[in-house]
């Protein structure tokens, strides 16, 4: 017998660690629900850009039947210069801006899965207050309107304790220690 996505509450799952792959667990998922006919919503946090897209894999998401986006953050990436590291202006207005979209999407949004990229590390780097979470945490765990995915470093234990799937990513070694440069495509 095929089970859907109905048979069973929604879940809220956890992608954490300081390994890479969390926001590529979730682009699986979302690829994985788009393909079954599920309507997923994405809103990243800290990732947003003015200039020029610089995430490979959100050319491909926006071309998904069913899936929405939306980017937050201000530019951190700009063509011949490094990556910019540290908390500017701004940054903690677009976290905000990131989630009031979460709790509308929550809460009224037409999709099956709502992910939220980056706002675990949007807590720990402080652009977030983790207290802020809560809110849309206890919502769906009062409600389950949809599946629930957030991703980034440095999940809680009380956030772990209070989802039903929790991953984590472990550096066990990577080329950047080695002074090779992210490259595009691969890891971007």
């Amino acid at each position: 017998m095929r089970m859907t996505i109905d048979a069973f509450p929604p879940q809220l799952h956890i992608y954490t660690g300081d390994g890479q792959g969390k926001t590529s667990c979730a682009i699986g998922l979302a690829v994985r629900a788009a393909g079954a006919g599920l309507r997923v919503d994405w809103i990243c946090f800290d990732k947003g850009f003015s200039d020029e897209e610089h995430y490979s894999e959100r050319c491909i998401l926006r071309q998904l039947n069913g899936l929405w986006y939306e980017a937050t953050g201000v530019e951190r990436m700009r063509r011949g210069q490094k990556f910019r590291f540290g908390v500017a202006a701004g940054d903690r207005e677009e976290a905000q801006r990131g989630l009031g979209l979460a709790h509308q999407r929550l809460a009224h949004g037409p999709a099956h899965i709502l992910i939220l990229d980056e706002i675990l590390s949007a807590v720990s780097y402080a652009l977030l207050k983790e207290e802020e979470v809560w809110p849309l945490i206890d919502f769906f765990q009062q409600t389950r309107p949809r599946e629930l995915v957030l991703t980034g470093r440095d999940a809680s234990a009380r956030l772990i304790a209070a989802a039903d799937l929790v991953t984590e990513m472990r550096c066990v070694k990577h080329y950047f220690a080695q002074g090779i440069a992210a490259r595009r495509g691969i890891d971007f």
